[in-house]
């Protein structure tokens, strides 16, 4: 079966409080291509923009921030001697490091600077590539030594409504013997596909987004840059990398492509209005060949104001659904403008 976008529409009506008059609300709810979620995209949602003056006190210097230079070195525990003698990995401005909560059991975090704050237009693509580009020496490093190290992601939670303990930005490399629910997720649907099609998901869905245009933002290959169809947070923007099954994979030029996008993407969400993001670039299992491809995926979370409220609530956490403001294909056409000095977009 070829790929699907389905999407029901519905429409609410209640009666006005004071009146008699009834009002209606519209409401779609779109079904995941590859794994068959569902997202809804409700009229009325608004996700909270930020206040400036919210973050002063993550932009001050901190006497006891870890990852400040005058500390970084004393108090941040150092890699295991078997994955790299040096204890940790420099690159550029990044520091890699273990990470002393470990959420994998070869976690590591990578400090993107000595800088303690960062807005986001200031996570400029030479700092993004040379913090992929510790983790992936740091995930190479874990896999040639431990067998069992063989799936990892890299991810990004900035600040506080994002998940994040600490203003100083850094990213967290995941690396285990076992792959997270969304990993595993994507494996064994990209796998019934290609049992059922004899083709790989992610060209069929670059080429039919490709196609439609709706959605693409830009194609500059082996990376295609898009928002997703049914969203699973708001202002979500993806991008797959074309015939690269896992992180490993990624050449020089990958890297450096990802980080401009990644960069691209993040001042379009300073310019409406937000400061907090998650990313997470996804790798197929590390070794082995298939239909998995890399992909990447990147959504805004609530702003840092001085009273802030989580944009996660039951649909999200406890149905994995997500409750959007907005369609992908509004979003595509703004965050468009931020890829059009790339080459091919």
């Amino acid at each position: 079966m070829a790929i699907q976008f389905r999407c029901a529409s519905l429409l609410s009506r209640f009666q006005n409080p004071g009146n008699e008059a009834y009002s209606e609300r519209k409401l779609q709810v779109r079904f995941d291509p590859l794994l068959g979620t569902s997202a809804r995209i409700a009229e009325g949602m608004k996700l909270q923009t930020g206040a400036d003056a919210a973050l002063d006190s993550s932009r001050a210097p901190d006497p006891n921030c870890p990852f400040c230079a005058e500390r970084i070195d004393r108090v941040t525990p150092r890699i295991a001697g078997e994955i790299t003698p040096a204890g940790r990995i420099r690159v550029g401005q990044t520091v890699l490091f273990p990470n002393l909560v470990p959420y994998s059991k070869y976690a590591a975090v990578a400090v993107f600077t000595t800088q303690h704050w960062l807005g986001l237009r200031d996570f400029t693509p030479a700092l993004i590539a040379d913090n992929l580009a510790a983790s992936l020496e740091y995930i190479r490093a874990a896999a040639e030594v431990h067998a069992d190290a063989r799936f990892c992601a890299y991810n990004i939670n900035y600040l506080y409504p994002s998940g994040g303990s600490l203003p100083h930005p850094h990213s967290q490399v995941y690396v285990d013997p076992f792959p997270t629910s969304m990993m595993r997720m994507q494996h064994t649907s990209v796998a019934a596909y290609w049992d059922a099609n004899g083709r790989c998901f992610w060209n069929d869905l670059v080429a039919e987004e490709t196609e439609r245009a709706e959605r693409i933002v830009s194609r500059d290959r082996p990376i295609v840059w898009m928002t997703p169809f049914a969203p699973i947070g708001f202002n979500e923007v993806r991008a797959v990398v074309c015939e690269r099954a896992n992180i490993l994979d990624l050449s020089s030029a990958d890297v450096q492509a990802l980080a401009s996008g990644i960069s691209r993407v993040l001042a379009w969400y300073d310019s409406i209005g937000y400061n907090s993001f998650n990313l997470a670039l996804y790798s197929g299992e590390l070794g082995k060949d298939g239909a998995d491809r890399v992909n990447l995926t990147m959504v805004t979370r609530t702003a840092m104001t001085p009273f802030y409220r989580s944009d996660s609530m039951y649909l999200e956490r406890l149905h994995w659904e997500a409750a959007l403001d907005r369609t992908p294909e509004d979003v595509a056409a703004d965050v468009r403008q931020y890829f059009r000095s790339a080459k091919g977009a």
